[in-house]
Order: C-alpha cells, then sequence, then structure tokens
C-alpha cells in the first residue's frame, strides 16, 4: 500500500487523494464506492488480502469467494491508478 494517499470523505463521496510528493505525480482524486473504500481502508490498516475479504463478507451480503475476487480486482484497479505498489 502506498502511503501517500489518504481517503476522505467529501460531499459524501469517497475520495482517494495524494499527499506529498505525489500531489504533482498523480495529478487528481480517485472516487471509490462504499465497497472499494472499506477494502482501501483495510489494506492501509495493513490487513491481509484474506482478512480484507472478511471485512466484506462481515459488511455485505456477499460469499467469501465473490468478497475475494472483489478485493483481487480492486487492488488490481488500485495497482493500475498507482494507489498500490
Amino acid at each position: 500500500m502506498n502511503k501517500d494517499f489518504v481517503l476522505r470523505k467529501v460531499c459524501g463521496v469517497n475520495v482517494v487523494l495524494p499527499t506529498g510528493l505525489q500531489v504533482k505525480d498523480f495529478g487528481g482524486a480517485l472516487n471509490l464506492n462504499d465497497t472499494a473504500a472499506l477494502i482501501f481502508e483495510q489494506l492501509q490498516a495493513g490487513k491481509t488480502v484474506e482478512e480484507t475479504a472478511a471485512a466484506l463478507v462481515a459488511a455485505y451480503d456477499v460469499t467469501p469467494e465473490k468478497a475475494l475476487d472483489d478485493v483481487q480486482k480492486t487492488i488490481d484497479s488500485l495497482r493500475e491508478a498507482g494507489v498500490v505498489d
């Protein structure tokens, strides 16, 4: 997880913002739905993929397999955006 990004709620929208030197390099913000925001928070707290999937199962009516798939897809998207190392 790249610690140079923070998650904030702005006018009811989950927004990932760069900090420090990333402000110049990233050049924007990233909107996340509530599920992706939960995943981001879990990963930023140092949780594993499996622990993050378990948090999704606890928060939403989703199977463990679907939660794990959603976590991996979200990580892939965040990595592509440069938010996850």
